[in-house]
């Protein structure tokens, strides 16, 4: 994304993502996510809100339901999703910009979510140091972040397929009491923490990888290396997986969340 000149986004194009995108909002496991941390956040009329990692607005565009003439901002990583995120809640300040350097003066906001974000963010601290920046003394973070025991099962099928020379090819979430810590390293205390762990069922592990792929996390997936030893390993920890954890012609996929409530001294 970074300095990579982006194609004129069409009519067309942003009827087509939106669409997309939104049948993947719809999955009841995203869905719910989004709910607690809006419950959890409780946004008050006349707050100035920002979400990290909008994505297409459809945090946004509930909490502008809920409040309407919120004071909402968003940022997202990817251009496109920015836009779309703009045409869907116009009222909104957009911008296309990185967690881990806000283009928002200190102090703007009195209240700034993420959901389903930071997990994929190279440096937390840094991001996390720049929420505290943004946010007004007194300000709440809320957020909901995916930690270890997160696809537990691919991870343990992948260390059985693949060499033991040969780095995990799974991404690595944090243990819950890593983002305590991380918080409270940031200058955000919490007034709330809680974990819980869903657990989703697929008709086989290709389903589960290729939705991990549709909602945004398939670096959670993606192998370190190509060619043909790459895709026998793939094969191989599809048999590892199916045999240790298939029951019934489904298979599990864990995924832990915890959900803080944090506050700027």
């Amino acid at each position: 994304m970074h300095g990579t000149a982006q194609p004129p986004l069409t009519a067309g194009h942003v009827i087509h993502w939106a669409r997309w995108y939104d049948l993947l909002g719809r999955i009841p496991f995203l869905r719910a996510i989004r709910e607690k941390l809006v419950e959890l956040a409780a946004p008050a009329p006349g707050e100035r809100v920002l979400d990290v990692g909008c994505g297409t607005g459809t945090l946004l565009g509930a909490l502008a339901a809920r409040l309407p003439g919120l004071a909402a901002a968003g940022v997202d990583l990817a251009p496109g999703m920015a836009r779309l995120a703009r045409a869907r809640v116009p009222a909104a300040a957009l911008a296309a910009a990185d967690a881990e350097a806000l283009p928002f003066r200190a102090g703007a906001f009195d209240l700034v979510l993420s959901t389903s974000t930071l997990q994929w963010i190279p440096d937390v601290g840094r991001a996390l140091a720049e929420v505290r920046r943004v946010l007004a003394p007194g300000g709440t973070f809320c957020l909901a972040v995916f930690c270890g025991e997160t696809l537990r099962e691919l991870r343990e099928a992948w260390r059985e397929a693949l060499p033991r020379d040969v780095p995990p090819a799974t991404h690595r979430f944090p243990a819950p009491s890593e983002v305590r810590v991380a918080l409270q390293r940031a200058g955000l205390a919490p007034v709330r923490f809680d974990v819980e762990v869903r657990v989703r069922r697929h008709p086989s592990v290709r389903d589960l990888l290729e939705s991990l792929r549709s909602i945004g996390a398939g670096n959670a997936v993606r192998g370190r290396r190509e060619g043909l030893g790459m895709r026998r390993a793939v094969l191989e920890m599809i048999r590892v997986y199916e045999e240790r954890h298939g029951w019934e012609g489904h298979i599990p996929a864990t995924w832990e969340i915890a959900y803080a409530v944090a506050r700027r001294a």
